[in-house]
């Protein structure tokens, strides 16, 4: 099973990028023949490029015709795809390396410890901007209660008299469609703006929370808790995610309260590269913060 199934659209068309994604991934296996890639160290590879299940599609049909190797192997209760080139001929070994590696980064208490990482980060710096969090892991604001699913929204913020749903995902991976929809229309339902702080997101989920009125913010590497500097070199070096442990996500950019950008200006592209936490702009806005 890929790692991204529950996400790829259910179109059954083929995709002309995924022949532009194959000739990109034979040129990057040709480019290490000695090296074995988790599925999600390739996909933020080339996100700038592709959507991750391109990207995945792309791993897959070669894999399937033999051109590529591809290893699936149990991590924590979840098969995942390891992926190598022909020519590998000491791939178990490496395997054995990266399993390690990758059973310390899912431990459930260690995830749980990254998602509550990114959201205290982000509720000192939205707090530090005049931002006020009404409500934690809540499907209601006032008096009205989402009815639909057992979903929750992470935050409920207000700043100038505006109210915000705020969704955080400091994951490598996407949020899925499905609950990127069911928050956007929790807000709806809840009379709040959406306000979807991610890692990343590709273009089309962007273009979904600009129609439902919303604004996304993405922070490009994933916030690693501090005391693990030694953990966050050695996934930098073997699994090269983009991760960083900073001391702080946010130092201005964020004086402005969100302005709505006109409707015709369709979903906009502002983010701020790497966690040193410089810059910071919402999809959305008018213009970026100065």
């Amino acid at each position: 099973m890929h790692d991204y199934d529950h996400q790829l659209p259910q179109d059954d068309t083929r995709d002309v990028a995924i022949d532009a994604a194959i000739d990109r991934l034979r040129e990057f296996f040709d480019e290490s023949p000695t090296r074995l890639f988790y599925s999600i160290q390739i996909e933020p590879t080339f996100e700038r490029e592709f959507f991750h299940w391109i990207t995945g599609k792309a791993l897959l049909e070669p894999a399937n015709v033999k051109r590529i190797r591809r290893v699936p192997t149990v991590v924590q209760d979840k098969t995942i795809n390891f992926y190598a080139h022909p020519k590998h001929r000491y791939w178990k070994r490496e395997l054995k390396e990266m399993d390690g590696l990758l059973e310390r980064i899912f431990d459930a208490d260690f995830t749980h410890a990254i998602d509550r990482h990114g959201e205290l980060m982000f509720d000192a710096a939205l707090g530090r901007h005049g931002f006020r969090v009404e409500a934690r892991n809540s499907n209601t604001w006032n008096g009205v209660s989402w009815p639909g699913t057992n979903y929750n929204l992470d935050r409920i913020i207000t700043r100038d008299g505006c109210a915000y749903g705020v969704e955080i995902k400091n994951t490598q991976n996407y949020i899925s469609r499905m609950e990127l929809l069911i928050k956007t229309l929790m807000c709806r339902h809840l009379n709040l703006t959406p306000l979807f702080i991610m890692r990343f997101a590709p273009k089309s989920y962007i273009h979904e929370v600009n129609k439902a009125g919303g604004l996304v913010l993405l922070f490009e590497s994933q916030l690693y808790p501090m005391g693990h500097t030694r953990l966050v070199e050695e996934v930098r070096t073997k699994l090269g995610f983009k991760i960083h442990s900073p001391n702080d996500t946010m130092e201005g950019h964020m004086h402005q309260p969100p302005q709505l950008a006109e409707p015709s200006a369709g979903p906009i592209a502002h983010s701020y590269s790497g966690c040193t936490a410089e810059r910071l702009c919402y999809h959305g806005l008018k213009s970026p913060p100065l």
